[in-house]
């Protein structure tokens, strides 16, 4: 049989595919307003003017705004589980197959800069979603975990990958660092890494592969500070209020952390503080004003760990090892959470403009203790600008942990988690 005709092509004249395409159309604009502006910000009517189409075509293909949300992600957590099983079913060894699922996302997103792929929301606000449909989302990433962690327990296996801690538990803590290099490439990669991608991804697969420290790092005890010893009258001048507008903000983070800016109630912040509600309106004006001071508490209480963190004796790494663990800590302990950065859409421009310069000024920090570390030997020479970047995103991502570990503050969890960034993947010999 001749094997042209035998051959299938996809029918540009067939309507079911035309309705798909359009679809997708419509999942990568939404998926790319929502993660730049938030789902807060954005409209259906958004969507439909920058595609030039109107409110009634998008409602044709999505019945509400959170429909939407829940289709977008829903190809999101198609495309990683495509990634992923991809990547684990190469016959190569496993720490090859997790660099192949690297590369994927990194080449993916690249090309989503490049205007030649489409956008994936991120997963920021699952919890927003109603029961069912939240329930749904996180069943499937549950299995792209779960492919990955394969891959991991298959380098662990063949004496490729370093096991931080001895347990059941290890995979899965390996498994979050590397899904936090992955998960925060959208918020970091602009249009000039993609002009020039190999530097890149070579810099962040050396960090991830090899970790910063020039020799192998031994994590030992620590004494995590407490933030009632710290200077914490920075947070508001006010001293007679700061109690009680610290309490709204560590419970506004909460809130926001676990439900998104979408389904976080003032009312319900009010009530589980067991404060009225003029009470509570008289410190807060509004959600969004909640929402940037959480934002600045959380700012301030980064400076005053990094801070901390470099006033103590020791190396350039040693610094940078405490300010990952005292970062850490404070997200599980009494005194925490920090608000997560995935949060930042849902601020107005002024207000986001202004948290992205503190967030630099933060960064700054500890891209001094890299130097430092350059200095002393101790680090390996990296990327600076990299480093601090796939360094925020594991922080940025340690909460995720608590989906995967049973006892989330365990002292020692803090240095398994960060043995991938500082001794990285491989097993030194």
């Amino acid at each position: 049989m001749n094997s042209v005709i035998s051959q299938s092509v996809a029918s540009p004249f067939s309507k079911g595919r035309q309705h798909q395409l359009k679809f997708q159309s419509i999942l990568s604009e939404a998926a790319q307003l929502f993660n730049w502006q938030g789902s807060r910000a954005t409209t259906l009517a958004d969507i439909a003017g920058s595609m030039k189409l109107t409110k009634t075509c998008v409602y044709y293909y999505v019945k509400t705004k959170e429909d939407l949300i829940y289709q977008c992600y829903v190809s999101s957590c198609d495309m990683w589980l495509d990634r992923v099983q991809q990547a684990n079913a190469l016959p190569i060894n496993g720490v090859d197959k997790i660099v192949s699922m690297v590369k994927g996302h990194f080449y993916q997103y690249r090309d989503t800069l490049q205007g030649v792929a489409p956008h994936f929301a991120m997963l920021t606000e699952v919890s927003a979603l109603d029961d069912a449909h939240a329930a749904d989302i996180k069943q499937r990433w549950t299995k792209v975990f779960a492919v990955c962690q394969q891959m991991v327990e298959q380098g662990i296996d063949e004496g490729l990958i370093e096991v931080p801690l001895r347990g059941k538990a290890d995979p899965a803590v390996i498994v979050s660092g590397i899904f936090s290099v992955l998960q925060w490439f959208p918020v970091w990669l602009n249009r000039s890494h993609a002009a020039n991608p190999e530097p890149v991804i070579d810099a962040v697969l050396d960090i991830l592969l090899n970790g910063l420290s020039a020799q192998q790092h031994q994590f030992d005890d620590i004494q995590f500070p407490r933030l009632n010893q710290l200077p914490l009258d920075s947070f508001d001048r006010e001293v007679q209020n700061r109690m009680k507008r610290e309490a709204f903000y560590r419970t506004g983070s909460i809130y926001f952390n676990q439900k998104g800016y979408k389904g976080t109630s003032l009312d319900e912040i009010a009530s589980s503080l067991d404060v009225t509600k003029g009470a509570f309106y008289y410190h807060i004006k509004n959600k969004e004003e909640l929402l940037y001071q959480c934002f600045n508490r959380t700012l301030d209480v980064e400076g005053l760990l990094l801070n901390k963190a470099g006033s103590a004796e020791g190396t350039g790494l040693k610094k940078i090892e405490l300010s990952l663990r005292y970062l850490f800590n404070v997200q599980f302990s009494e005194e925490g959470p920090l608000i997560r950065y995935r949060a930042l859409p849902s601020l107005d421009e002024e207000h986001r403009k202004n948290i992205l310069k503190a967030t630099q000024d933060n960064n700054k920090i500890l891209g001094t203790y890299i130097g430092e570390g350059f200095d002393d030997g101790t680090l390996r020479k990296i990327d600076i600008d990299i480093a601090q970047n796939v360094l925020s995103g594991a922080v940025e991502a340690s909460p995720d942990l608590a989906d995967w570990m049973d006892d989330i503050r365990a002292p020692e969890l803090s240095a398994a988690y960060f043995q991938l960034f500082i001794n990285g993947l491989l097993r030194r010999a």
